[in-house]
């Protein structure tokens, strides 16, 4: 494998897959916690046992997992990026012939 390459593979096209993988992951964890939250807020609303201040503590919960879901979107379209780079970079590398083999 040519040096290029296998610098391109180590530095951008592994850590970038890991990034996507990894923001999927808690991705898919908060998002399923957003619905829950949801519902859990929408069960208060219907109480009339439930009180202002259990509202809102369950209204700013369910922006917590909003922004949460958001970072985790946000990591994986950086982390699909930077593995765009590396592949983009390794199709482009010109193939070089080594010079030794070739006066043979």
């Amino acid at each position: 494998m040519n040096r290029r390459k296998a610098i391109l593979l180590i530095t951008l096209v592994i850590p970038g897959l890991a990034v996507v993988g990894i923001s999927l992951y808690w991705f898919i964890l908060d998002y399923d916690a957003l619905g829950k939250a949801e519902n859990y807020i929408e069960k208060l609303a219907k109480d009339e046992k439930a009180n202002d201040r259990q509202l809102d503590y369950a209204y700013h919960r369910t922006l917590a997992h909003r922004i949460n879901v958001f970072a985790d979107g946000t990591w994986g379209l950086i982390g699909g990026v930077i593995t765009g780079l590396g592949i983009h970079g390794l199709a482009t590398i010109p193939e070089q012939h080594n010079s030794k083999l070739d006066k043979s």
